[in-house]
């Protein structure tokens, strides 16, 4: 252990059924029953930072009462279940089905998720299962529960798009800097084309502190997508190493292995598992996740629209345009209807109702869309990059999500955001020297080639096991679903829609345990080739440094480090 709290019992890369990552009481006759630890501790806190900094969760029984809470933002998913004097706390959602939490499926919680790909507000597949909502605070005493969050407030700052650029830049370089602290050991980033990690690594190395290496994944072998190409040409640029890993994978392998790191709660993420598998042969090193660094800097195309709307307190139009977009996203057809109408059919009408109330909660935002994004699809989804995929590495460190620069980009006046255009500002103005290195929408893919009859057959074989899994009664018609020639998803959202139902509808606690032993038996005899390519820089640049502090002392803020 070093100074920070570590991941614990929740470093193990599948959640897993062992005796140390749950609790379960139960009151009766006027005395408690333990089952599990009574204190428990998981994901990453940054501790020089003050207490509620960092993506954790934990709990404690003195012996009366249990308390259980997670991080300032919620982006720990903790889970309860609690009934008849019982409750059960844990991170994995497995293991509180294992150990007889009510399994009824939540209809309305589905139907978002089908039309959405999300859960939202503190839902999961299951009525009996909830997560902690933000910085919230359990308490269990006698039998008796309750939930405590506190209600968050945004006032709009009075702020010139050039002072808010310079915000991010030097509040960004804070939360840098504080982790930093925390941590001495080895660094791996998982590095893409985009914004978001881009200004981690160029921040990492104008603090000196490089990774080891950057990585990055895609499934095409030696041909190359953008984001491949555009993370090498600034690695190559900075001389940092850079690997790539490439070599094309059993999807359907991937998309269930990633459904149990995900706890039956995101429909993505079975595209990272490379680095997953990357990160178990470096338990070592600490990963830096750029989560959310999308949604508080940049707002997306759709934004303008649903700002508008917003003001208008139109907010079931943007959850009907939400949910169009989606199923565009997913479906075959350019304007296909996704999965809800297969698998939550006549549920349109009251999803609709629910997402609006969701983001009408936020109609007092500066941007009601922006914080309805980060609070619900942020964190109850993307979130599991950070405690799922990376969850091999020692630590998971997520530098966007410091207090700070929450607060600070949350309060932006919609009017200096709305340009899109002020992450790259920031970065462009932070490090001048790595402006002309472009992001991936600049470069071209290379053509996609055929893929070799041994990857073919291997996939087949995996996609029959997996239909063998998740219905022995009838392999052979599941294995013609999870192939989806007939289906008018996308393959993969096809084949993750279909495992997702499979193992909702009747799941049981036998039928808990046996998908985590599946799944550790999948990631036991998971490729061990990995790396495609790799670059070796022949020696590292110097990072310039520059400064940015003019807006703190336009508002009267301290300049400096803390």
């Amino acid at each position: 252990m070093t100074t920070m709290n570590l991941k614990g019992a929740w470093a193990r890369s599948v959640p897993g059924l062992s005796a140390d990552d749950f609790v379960d009481l139960t009151w009766r006759d006027g005395t408690a029953a333990l089952s599990g630890i009574p204190s428990g501790s998981f994901g990453t806190k940054i501790l020089t930072r003050g207490p509620g900094h960092g993506i954790f969760g934990g709990w404690h029984w003195d012996g009366t009462t249990l308390t259980a809470e997670v991080d300032r933002y919620g982006f720990f998913s903790m889970f309860y279940a609690a009934r008849e004097g019982r409750i059960l706390v844990s991170p994995s959602l497995w293991q509180l089905a294992a150990r007889g939490a009510d399994l009824t499926p939540d209809r309305r919680a589905l139907a978002v998720f089908h039309r959405l790909g999300i859960f939202i507000n503190d839902d999961t597949p299951f009525a009996g299962i909830r997560v902690l909502p933000p910085c919230g605070k359990l308490r269990w005493t006698r039998g008796k529960l309750t939930i405590d969050a506190p209600a968050r407030r945004i006032t709009p700052q009075q702020i010139s798009p050039n002072d808010a650029v310079d915000g991010m830049i030097e509040l960004f370089r804070r939360a840098i800097e504080r982790t930093l602290r925390t941590w001495s050991g080895p660094i791996i980033l998982p590095l893409s084309g985009g914004r978001d990690s881009r200004h981690i690594l160029l921040e990492l190395v104008r603090q000196g502190r490089p990774p080891e290496a950057c990585v990055t994944f895609h499934h095409g072998g030696a041909r190359w997508n953008t984001e491949v190409k555009a993370a090498r040409a600034l690695c190559e640029a900075v001389g940092v190493r850079h690997i790539v890993l490439g070599h094309p994978r059993s999807r359907q392998v991937d998309h269930l292995r990633a459904i149990a790191l995900t706890q039956l709660c995101a429909d993505e993420h079975a595209q990272m598992m490379p680095l997953h598998d990357y990160l178990l042969d470096h338990r070592e090193a600490a990963a830096f996740d750029g989560i959310a660094g999308d949604i508080l800097t940049n707002p997306d195309d759709d934004a303008e629209a649903y700002f508008q709307l917003a003001g208008a307190g139109n907010f079931a139009e943007i959850a009907r345009r939400m949910i169009t977009g989606h199923g565009a996203v997913i479906s075959r057809a350019a304007n296909g209807t996704g999965a809800g109408p297969l698998y939550s059919p006549g549920a349109d009408d009251a999803t609709v109702a629910y997402v609006a109330d969701a983001i009408a909660a936020y109609a007092d935002a500066p941007d009601p869309y922006q914080m309805f994004w980060l609070m619900h699809r942020t964190r109850r989804e993307i979130s599991f990059v950070a405690n799922g995929i990376l969850s091999p590495a020692q630590a998971v460190f997520t530098p966007y999500l410091d207090t700070d620069f929450v607060e600070f980009c949350t309060s932006l006046p919609y009017a200096v955001t709305r340009s899109q255009t002020l992450h790259d500002e920031a970065i462009h103005r932070a490090y001048p020297a790595y402006a002309d290195v472009p992001f991936a929408e600049a470069y071209r893919p290379d053509p996609p080639g055929a893929s070799s009859l041994r990857h073919k057959f291997r996939s087949l074989a995996d996609t029959a096991r997996i239909a063998r899994f998740l219905a022995p009664e009838a392999p052979i018609s599941t294995f013609t679903a999870l192939m989806g020639r007939r289906s008018p998803l996308h393959a993969q959202a096809n084949a993750m829609y279909l495992m997702h139902d499979r193992l909702v509808d009747g799941l049981t606690p036998d039928g808990a345990k046996a998908l985590v032993g599946f799944a550790e038996h999948l990631e036991a005899t998971r490729p061990r080739a990995l790396v495609t390519d790799s670059f070796a820089p022949p020696s590292r640049a110097r990072m310039p440094q520059t400064g940015a502090t003019g807006w703190m002392e336009a508002m009267g803020l301290r300049v400096g480090s803390e």
